[in-house]
């Protein structure tokens, strides 16, 4: 009897999802001392119930859980991007506290952070915060800074100095051997020769 009413209460879902449409994710605190680590938090889908977290706690990471907790958070309202767009409050955040079974500690947050950052993302992100600096720049004075005020991009600078050198010794080269069929010109005499024969056999067809 005991056992015929813990499986009800355990029930899991048997539908198998291979494509899924929704995105949790586990949320590290911000201070590790306030949370006991036998709580973990995860910030899911709105259409998400308690016992949608379970089930997937359970069969994607076989973590079983005992508790769940939710909670809506309210974002701040927000203008418009649009010229003179309305203000209006964007969707709020859900949360789900779990409790484990089995305690989690979350490691040290590394310091140098360099060995997961490219180097294109690093140039990304120094473009980014000059482009930020650069609009604070004309809110605050309300004047555009000109061209010629500005620095020159390292991709321009390079595609000018390529440009020159262009105009001066008049070839290019990617440093890579060419094809021998490309370089002796047999490449362009085997297509005029299969032009011709197909012309020929059009010609025949004609006939």
């Amino acid at each position: 009897m005991a056992a015929a009413s813990a499986s009800r209460v355990m029930r899991t879902g048997k539908k198998q999802v291979f494509l899924p449409d929704h995105m949790i994710t586990f949320l590290r605190p911000k201070d590790t001392t306030n949370q006991p680590p036998n709580f973990a938090t995860f910030k899911v889908p709105l259409t998400f119930n308690k016992l949608d977290l379970r089930d997937y706690l359970r069969h994607a990471y076989d973590v079983a859980t005992l508790g769940v907790r939710s909670q809506l958070r309210q974002q701040r309202p927000r203008r418009s991007r649009l010229r003179g767009g309305r203000v209006y409050r964007p969707p709020p955040i859900k949360t789900m506290t779990v409790e484990l079974a089995k305690p989690f500690v979350w490691p040290e947050a590394p310091e140098d952070k360099t060995p997961w950052v490219s180097e294109r993302q690093a140039r990304s992100q120094e473009t980014l915060e000059k482009r930020e600096a650069r609009q604070r720049l004309m809110q605050k004075t309300g004047k555009m800074p000109l061209r010629d005020e500005m620095k020159m991009p390292k991709g321009r600078v390079s595609l000018q100095e390529e440009a020159k050198r262009l105009l001066k010794e008049g070839r290019w080269s990617n440093g890579r051997a060419l094809d021998p069929k490309f370089a002796d010109g047999k490449a362009g005499r085997v297509g005029k020769d299969a032009a011709a024969v197909g012309a020929k056999t059009r010609d025949s067809d004609v006939d």
